[in-house]
C-alpha cells in the first residue's frame, strides 16, 4: 500500500492489553493521540468525549476490585485476582469518558456516540502509524457506580473503556476482512 494512512487503517489489528509491553508513548505521544482523537468528525463542535491518562495503577486496581465485587459479589480468589491484575495490564491506559447531550436540537444523540468511536478509531489508528499495538476494552465494569463515582463522571457522562497502548510482543495473527462487494450495494439497486 503507497499510502501511509490507509496502510494504517488496514494494518490496525486490536493487541490484548496483556500483550503490549514497555515502551509505551511518551508525553508527548500521548498528546498526539488525544490531538489525533480530537480531529474526529464532530457535528456542532460538542466534543463529546474527554481522556484521562490513567497513571496510578494501583488506584485503578482497586477501582477494578470494586467494581468486580459490585457486577459479581460472590467473586473471589482467582477471579478477583484477574480483575486486579488488568488495571496493570499495558504501559499506557486512556479512560474514554462520553458526554452525551439528549437535548442537543444540531447534533442527536446516535450522532454524538459516533463522533466518539470515530475519535477512539483515530487513537488506535494513530497508534499504529507510531509503532504502538493498542486496544479498546471495556465490558460490564466500565458501568458500574464504583467506576462511575472513581472517575467523577457527571450525570450525561459514561465511561465508554480504556484504549490500551504499547508494545506488541508479538505479530498479530492477519485477519480475514470482509471483501467490499459483501458490504456495499448500489442504490437504487438494479430493476427497481
Amino acid at each position: 500500500m503507497d499510502n501511509p494512512v490507509v496502510a494504517a487503517i488496514l494494518r490496525r489489528r486490536s493487541i490484548a492489553p496483556r500483550r503490549l509491553a514497555a515502551p509505551g508513548p511518551d508525553r508527548n505521544q500521548i498528546e498526539l493521540l488525544v490531538t489525533a482523537a480530537a480531529a474526529a468528525p464532530d457535528h456542532g463542535r460538542l466534543r463529546p468525549w474527554r481522556f484521562m491518562h490513567i497513571v496510578d495503577r494501583n488506584a485503578l486496581e482497586a477501582v477494578f476490585r470494586d467494581a468486580a465485587l459490585e457486577s459479581e459479589p460472590d467473586v473471589v480468589g482467582d477471579g478477583l485476582k484477574r480483575e486486579s491484575e488488568k488495571a496493570h495490564h499495558a504501559p499506557c491506559l486512556i479512560a474514554v469518558i462520553a458526554r452525551i447531550d439528549p437535548a442537543n436540537t444540531l447534533a442527536p444523540e446516535i450522532e454524538q456516540w459516533v463522533s466518539i468511536g470515530a475519535a477512539i478509531q483515530n487513537m488506535l489508528v494513530a497508534s499504529e502509524a507510531l509503532g504502538f499495538g493498542a486496544m479498546i476494552v471495556s465490558g460490564r465494569k466500565v458501568r458500574a457506580k464504583a467506576m462511575r463515582k472513581a472517575f467523577g463522571l457527571a450525570a450525561d457522562e459514561y465511561l465508554v473503556g480504556f484504549v490500551a497502548i504499547g508494545t506488541s510482543d508479538h505479530v498479530p495473527v492477519a485477519l480475514q476482512r470482509a471483501l467490499p462487494s459483501d458490504l456495499v450495494t448500489a442504490w437504487p439497486s438494479d430493476g427497481h
